[in-house]
């Protein structure tokens, strides 16, 4: 955030994601360093990712079935370029 002052639209209800019991609000974590600092990516471009491992399913009758193999990123880097997507489809 350089020089730029994260701010909440005026219409935004933040009450509305804040449970009663909470002793802060939206705009007071925003406004946190530590969650601005978690916020802000440390990557750039060409920066190697982490290695991570997670368990490969078979989906092909409609439903979830381990099949006892694992995808590890830094395996599949090594064959060929890997594009990492993160975001919400719902």
């Amino acid at each position: 955030m350089a020089d730029q002052e994260r701010k909440l639209p005026e219409s935004f209800d933040w009450k509305a994601f804040t449970p009663d019991d909470s002793p802060l609000g939206l705009p007071d974590v925003m406004a946190d360093p530590l969650h601005q600092d978690l916020s802000t990516a440390k990557l750039d471009e060409g920066d190697l990712a982490h290695d991570f491992e997670l368990p490969l399913c078979d989906f092909s009758q409609g439903s979830e079935r381990p099949t006892g193999e694992a995808f590890h990123l830094a395996e599949a880097a090594a064959e060929r370029p890997v594009a990492l997507i993160f975001g919400s489809y719902t």
